[in-house]
């Protein structure tokens, strides 16, 4: 199922305009946002693995983050946009491959078997609409869509994380390429969040004496992801005796789903204590802050540069994360900690210190930026542009939203419910989002659930055709394949409350 903005109807109906003159190419920029001679610049910065509630702006007054503030408050920020969910333990793989693609989470043409693409990628466009095209940091999309995407890159994590055994976020191995440079891989002694901010900086301050294309900035920081390594300075603001837990902190899962000894919950010992959760939150938000600190003289540069009143911003992140919310501390669930992310939009056009719910997924990240930059959106992009909200012709993008986690979870949730479904227990769980948003009370079996567990199941059925879920209930491991990957043990607790293997599927 396609969906349409009028916005971007109207732009596929309209030819670019060439002055071959004066060889400026003018572009049509959608009815609310003032048309100019020049196209606009747009800069994409995503973090990796920060939740919703990690920024003072928003509501959470524990966290110093005064420049992602900087950006709430002089743009537009989304309280509800969501990655669609994973069919890998590496959640954050599939979440960059619908946003480079804009296509839906089954089929982007990427898979445990394919790190390669024919569906046409967001940098490849811009590239290809005459944009120089920069990424910096972590790509994680496979060499082949790197190459084909990028003009330049500059301190490149082309894996998933640093892990310690390779460096950690202190040493990390990063490439670079392009602009006289053919490909070249190596160690830096520097903290990634700093190094991605300094190719970030040497781009924009030498951009004007390179050409005069318009660009397209890719940022993706590998903060606040673990190893949660970050200056002793900033760890110090966050001790754990100033932390407070969240109220939806547990120490062990309710429920287990099947995938509970994952890597990244073997971060923490089950079960969960206060004192470890604590500090594990104070790590996290160390390094939010450290990564803020270098978004900051990122905008700094940029305010000072030429581009300044020419740039659409957009921050994100490809996911959230549970940090002990649930007795979890992972991403690999469809609780809302974990498939909601932050979304920010600033630039002109865009109104200053708003806040709109949106409901929308992540992979409008490329409609949207081709239609402020008035570029066609390839028939192939499935996510639509957002700019109908921004122009006040929508409230929300949709009035459901589809979310999964391999072939452990589903979910279909409204405005007000959610409906959780475990394919390999049977299993409904329903919450009432609007008097339970922590999401800690299961309303199934409630008198009147029944009706709304129904409607929101076969909401869930529709959901899944459209981005091309293979799932089936009556048999979910195997139906499942080529996503299914390695399937691995499941745990409970036993009689003193640590974990024991439950079963292996």
């Amino acid at each position: 199922m396609k969906h349409f903005s009028i916005g971007s109807i109207v732009h596929k109906a309209i030819k670019h305009l060439v002055v071959v003159a004066c060889g400026i190419y003018c572009a049509l920029i959608t009815a609310a946002i003032a048309s100019e001679a020049e196209r606009p610049n747009v800069l994409l910065i995503i973090t990796d693995d920060q939740s919703i509630d990690t920024i003072h702006a928003l509501g959470n007054d524990a966290i110093h983050t005064p420049n992602i503030d900087r950006l709430a408050e002089t743009g537009m920020a989304f309280t509800h946009v969501f990655n669609q969910g994973s069919w890998s333990g590496a959640v954050c793989a599939p979440s960059r491959q619908m946003i480079n693609t804009g296509r839906n989470l089954h089929l982007t043409g990427f898979s445990p078997k394919s790190n390669k693409t024919s569906h046409p990628l967001m940098g490849e466009t811009f590239r290809k609409s005459g944009y120089e095209t920069f990424v910096t940091g972590k790509w994680h999309v496979g060499d082949d869509a790197l190459k084909r995407s990028f003009d330049i890159g500059r301190a490149v994590h082309e894996g998933g994380m640093a892990p310690i055994s390779k460096g950690g976020q202190w040493q990390p191995w990063l490439t670079d390429f392009g602009e006289k440079i053919k490909w070249k891989k190596e160690q830096k002694n520097q903290h990634t969040s700093e190094a991605f901010a300094d190719a970030a900086i040497d781009y924009i301050k030498g951009k004007e004496a390179r050409n005069d294309k318009p660009f397209l900035m890719y940022v993706a920081f590998t903060a606040p992801h673990d190893p949660r390594q970050s200056p002793q300075s900033y760890v110090d603001k966050y001790p754990a005796e100033s932390i407070s837990l969240p109220p939806n902190f547990r120490p062990m899962p309710e429920i287990d789903s099947g995938d509970y000894n994952i890597r990244d919950e073997a971060l923490m010992t089950f079960p969960r204590t206060e004192q470890q959760t604590k500090e594990f939150i104070g790590e996290y938000y160390a390094m939010v802050e450290h990564m803020d600190h270098q978004i900051g003289r990122i905008l700094d540069t940029l305010d000072a540069s030429p581009y300044a009143k020419n740039t659409y911003i957009i921050f994100t992140s490809d996911h959230g994360l549970a940090v002990g919310k649930h007795g979890l501390a992972g991403k690999q669930s469809v609780y809302d900690h974990s498939i909601r992310a932050p979304f920010i939009m600033v630039g002109k056009g865009i109104p200053q210190n708003a806040r709109a719910k949106g409901m929308f997924y992540l992979n409008s990240i490329f409609a949207t930026t081709a239609e402020l930059a008035g570029i066609e959106v390839p028939d192939s992009v499935q996510g639509p542009s957002v700019l109908p909200i921004i122009n006040g012709e929508k409230d929300v993008m949709n009035d459901y939203i589809y979310g999964s986690y391999r072939h452990f979870q589903r979910m279909a949730r409204s405005h007000r419910y959610k409906l959780v479904y475990y394919p390999l227990l049977k299993k409904n769980v329903l919450f009432d989002l609007k008097n339970d948003p922590w999401e800690m009370t299961d309303i199934s079996t409630q008198p009147g659930s029944d009706k709304i567990i129904e409607q929101l199941t076969a909401e869930l059925d529709l959901l899944k055709v459209e981005v091309g879920d293979p799932l089936t209930n009556d048999d979910p491991a195997n139906s499942y394949q080529p996503f299914t990957g390695k399937i691995r043990a499941s745990f409970q607790k036993d009689a003193i409350g640590q974990p024991q293997v439950l079963n292996v599927h």
